[in-house]
């Protein structure tokens, strides 16, 4: 097979960038001999590559009282998965595979062995939350063992280790095998769950307070920049969730809850910290245990609030409910604990999409945009067929087509189809609770159990076939960025813990923020508006990135490191433009007086008041930050007309144009401006596609026009200057 490489968030094959086009097949969920029918129907489909887990509960078993490793199905069929890597190969398919070790996949303790569980090994520590209670897996309501205990992590180096030995021979120069994705979701599948959901068990806790010494060197330090008395580091404590009773506003001494003094938000910065690297860390020491030299991928859950899930027979205990007051904090949380571009040295991005329906919600639509846009990479797992275990509506072609062209539009440079088959054949030792809601994995799978092709598989093999024949030349376009937002960790850190003001007592100062009030105020009104965005980290942004958008953005506070006020004040001295607000940092993170990008903004904003905007109210709290490019005649390459979004992506010769229609129950007429060309629609009730414009011809197209939610087929039209396209229903350029 030729060999696949991986660089600027894409596959590349022989020197061309590679569009992937993937399904997941759980091989340990399905009787072998099924494999040939369900890989030649998904092949012919138009898939490229086949995404696993290899689930650790499944393939361990017990001999004599010794654990010992099954995977050429010794002990049952489904465990084959030598077998099923060959045959995979064999259908001339690439792969990507994920060992784990927690793989969630609705397994019993998320495909963890009850071996590593503390409800089955009562000598197992467990994870646990801010008040010291365990962490449960809640479709099981198992206990999940604390990650950085010394047995725990023993039992997963030898799981690496040995299912390397499966993975590696597959996965050399001109290998099938193509990247590796360990875990899930980071870890427990908890990139998108708030700060004090895990890390307290005293292993953690250890781990915190060993980076608390690398970051301070000692506890006079320590103490003289948190205002502590602690006599050791080895007594400091994470912080404690503290939530006020409906309706009062000051907490039991009559005092906001939170932050009285500057010197506390630091707990909140060292908190955050410990959760990234907690994270973080732990995908390193498995790589390394992997040891193959390939890429590493992500799938980092959306930017959006945890999802709710119809997970049969419930356990109240084995999850636990966000307070109202904090409910909102979500973004703040994502960007805290989630530093993808600090991470580049160690992973690739990948997002999965597990958000709601987009087509029926717009703030859900915004965040796959706002995820996707994180950073370029793979969709790992688009929902293709959970209508029963998610949203009702996920069971129509509709759905998934527009959401997984959403996540391209947003950024993603491939997708897997999650899943593309439905099987059911396993038994509770594997999973105990998906067959009380389903007697299939998932619902509705584009292939089904029998192995008939449902509508699902029709509307994917259009969708795939076309980006089979365009996703090169896509991929070689990119966005006209107008406006990136710099995340601040810091920032979101301080933010993840503070509601509102009835939680902050620092009379002095404003509360920070990064991603409420700021971040996605600022995208959803650049969206609505035809701006292209984009979001940077500050404190790994190079100079070139800066650079590269046409104007930068930041809600600031009264800290910033030295470094990053460095960063920023040589960018406006270089000629950038830079949208700030809020108070201008006077400290550093050690609160030594720092005023360098204080002095460099009002240097500016009297020499260069159209390029340097500084207002100390918040320039994004209000969502029309929009209006502030206007004014500055920053306007947009891409404007719109109708109650529609669209995005565009631009190549030497090529515009890529994607669009999503958000006019329920009728036909509708919409316009895009793209660059001067200008592009007349008729859409139908959630109408979505997308265009390629060739010198300004229309040279390919992709259209669903069929509505199977409500049951509605449109009559579609679409000119591109003297050109006209007039079809009913889905339709494609590609044969």
């Amino acid at each position: 097979m030729s060999q696949l490489t991986y660089r600027d968030g894409r596959f590349w094959k022989d020197g061309a960038p590679f569009f992937l086009v993937a399904a997941e097949y759980p091989y340990f969920r399905e009787r072998p001999s099924n494999w040939d029918d369900r890989l030649t129907k998904l092949r012919d489909a138009g898939v490229n590559t086949i995404t696993f887990y290899i689930c650790w509960r499944h393939h361990l078993q017990f001999e004599n009282g010794q654990r010992v490793y099954d995977f050429t199905g010794r002990t049952k069929d489904s465990r084959n998965v030598v077998g099923f890597i060959k045959k995979v190969a064999e259908y001339g398919l690439y792969m990507i595979v994920k060992p784990g070790p927690f793989i969630h996949s609705e397994l019993n303790i998320g495909g963890l062995p009850d071996l590593v569980s503390p409800s089955f090994n009562p000598g197992m520590p467990p994870a646990r939350r801010h008040h010291g209670k365990p962490c449960y897996w809640s479709y099981d309501a198992s206990q999940l063992p604390a990650p950085f205990d010394a047995e725990y992590d023993a039992l997963v180096k030898e799981w690496c280790t040995t299912v390397r030995e499966v993975i590696a021979p597959w996965a050399g120069p001109g290998q099938p095998i193509i990247a590796i994705q360990p875990n899930d979701e980071t870890m427990y599948c908890t990139s998108n769950d708030p700060p004090w959901h895990i890390g307290y068990e005293p292993s953690g806790i250890r781990y915190y307070q060993g980076l608390l010494a690398e970051r301070y060197g000692d506890v006079v330090t320590f103490n003289r920049l948190h205002g502590t008395e602690h006599s050791s580091l080895d007594f400091v404590p994470g912080p404690r969730l503290e939530v006020l009773p409906a309706g009062e506003s000051r907490g039991s001494e009559g005092r906001p809850l939170g932050p009285r003094r500057r010197e506390d938000v630091l707990q909140y910065v060292d908190w955050a910290d410990y959760q990234w690297h907690l994270r973080r860390d732990l995908y390193v020491r498995y790589k390394e245990w992997l040891d193959i030299d390939l890429p590493f991928l992500t799938n980092y859950a959306g930017i959006t609030p945890p999802i709710q899930e119809n997970v049969p027979d419930h356990k109240d205990h084995a999850s636990e409910q966000i307070p109202a007051d904090y409910a909102t904090l979500y973004p703040e949380w994502w960007f805290a604990m989630n530093r993808v571009d600090q991470d580049q040295q160690d992973c690739e991005y990948g997002m999965i999409s597990w958000l709601g329906v987009a087509s029926y919600d717009r703030g859900v639509f915004d965040r796959y945009i706002n995820t996707a846009r994180r950073g370029r990479g793979i969709n790992m797992e688009e929902n293709w067929g959970f209508g029963t275990l998610y949203d009702a509506k996920s069971r129509y072609p509709l759905v998934p087509f527009f959401q997984t062209l959403a996540s391209v539009a947003g950024g993603a440079t491939g997708y897997v189809i999650f899943t593309g088959v439905n099987t059911e054949y396993w038994d509770a030792s594997l999973d105990k609770t998906t067959k009380i809601q389903c007697n299939t994995f998932p619902s509705h799978a584009p292939i089904d159990e029998h192995g008939n092709c449902t509508p699902m598989y029709y509307t994917a093999q259009m969708l795939n076939r076309w980006f089979v024949e365009h996703g090169e030349a896509f991929l070689r376009c990119s966005l006209d960025i107008d406006s990136a937002y710099l995340l601040y960790a810091p920032y979101a850190a301080v933010s993840s813990w503070v509601p509102d003001e009835r939680y902050w007592g620092i009379k002095d100062h404003d509360i920070p923020r990064c991603g409420r009030h700021g971040f996605e105020e600022f995208s959803t009104s650049l969206q609505r508006a035809g701006y292209s965005f984009a979001m940077f980290e500050l404190e790994a942004a190079t100079d070139e990135q800066l650079r590269g958008p046409r104007s930068l953005a930041i809600q600031s506070a009264f800290f910033m490191g030295a470094a990053e006020q460095e960063k920023l004040a040589k960018f406006i001295e270089g000629g950038g433009t830079l949208y700030i607000s809020g108070e201008l940092p006077s400290v550093d993170l050690d609160w030594n007086p720092c005023a360098r990008l204080r002095v460099a903004v009002e240097k500016a904003g009297r020499d260069f008041p159209s390029r340097v905007i500084y207002r100390r109210d918040n320039l994004f709290a209000d969502g029309k930050f929009d209006a502030h490019l206007a004014e500055h005649a920053l306007t947009p390459n891409v404007t719109y007309r109708g109650d529609l979004r669209a995005y565009v992506y631009r190549g030497d010769n090529d515009y890529f144009v994607f669009f999503f229609g958000f006019e329920q129950h009728r036909e509708n007429e919409a316009e895009i401006d793209c660059y001067g060309i200008p592009i007349k629609l008729r859409l139908g009730s959630k109408t979505s596609g997308v265009l390629r414009i060739t010198q300004g011809k229309l040279s390919a197209y992709l259209v669903k026009g069929v509505n199977e939610v409500e049951g509605i087929t449109s009559k579609i039209r679409i000119q591109v200057g003297d050109q006209v396209v007039e079809r009913e229903g889905d339709f494609s350029s590609v044969g």
